[in-house]
């Protein structure tokens, strides 16, 4: 993605508190809200302000907090497979909790290499045996996300609800959904595409992920410089 938005624009690619590079201690808890701020600051350092702000899955409810709270600090807004909020438990957080406890039990990457594929990826791309394949045998992520990460994510979403204000959001936005998404389904973008104020709504096959696969990977890129271009 990187690759395809980089000769365009220039990128800030952030890992919010307990992801990736920015590692958390133990018991550490965040909001959406102050993972909006953190946005908020780092685009004042670099001086990218306003600035077109794309987010994915939870970065989604990230970028839609930062244009509600930091609306001079957003030129257009993409969200990705994302929500406005939900109550918990539910089934997406029973699907992370499954994950996420076979992990800690010692199951095989393999099997959760297999796990992670049924969760994230649509009907459609399982007919590509090469891809599952590739997909099952990918080697453990380095910067995987630790427990302390892991519980710092779960209670940012778990308090977020941004349902009500949606209306108040003023950047341009282009909402992204994936028919296939059984993580987040598509009924969560739909309610964001009816309350943001002219949203344009934009749908793929593939699943949670389908950004992130070739099938897709470049019609993605074409619709977010697209949607820039013209703001």
């Amino acid at each position: 993605m990187r690759a395809g938005l980089g000769p365009h624009y220039r990128l800030l690619t952030v890992d919010n508190r307990g992801s990736g590079q920015s590692p958390v201690a133990a018991g550490t808890t965040a909001t959406i809200a102050e993972l909006a701020d953190d946005i908020a600051a780092l685009l004042e350092q670099n001086k990218m302000t306003p600035a077109h702000v794309l987010g994915i899955s939870m970065g989604g409810c990230i970028a839609m907090t930062l244009a509600l709270r930091h609306p001079d600090k957003v030129r257009s807004l993409v969200s990705a497979v994302s929500l406005a909020g939900d109550d918990y438990p539910n089934r997406g957080g029973f699907l992370l909790e499954t994950g996420r406890e076979m992990q800690n039990r010692g199951v095989p990457l393999d099997l959760l290499n297999r796990y992670n594929a049924i969760l994230v990826l649509g009907e459609s791309v399982f007919k590509y045996e090469g891809l599952i394949d590739a997909w099952v045998s990918s080697p453990p992520d380095p910067l995987a996300m630790n427990q302390a990460g892991y519980e710092l994510q779960k209670y940012a979403l778990e308090h977020y609800h941004i349902g009500d204000q949606l209306a108040q959001i003023t950047a341009p936005t282009l909402v992204i959904s994936s028919t296939e998404d059984v993580l987040v389904p598509p009924h969560y973008q739909e309610e964001l595409a009816a309350k943001i104020p002219g949203a344009q709504l934009k749908r793929y096959p593939g699943g949670h992920v389908f950004m992130m696969l070739p099938l897709y990977a470049g019609a993605f890129v074409e619709d977010v410089l697209s949607f820039w271009g013209a703001h």
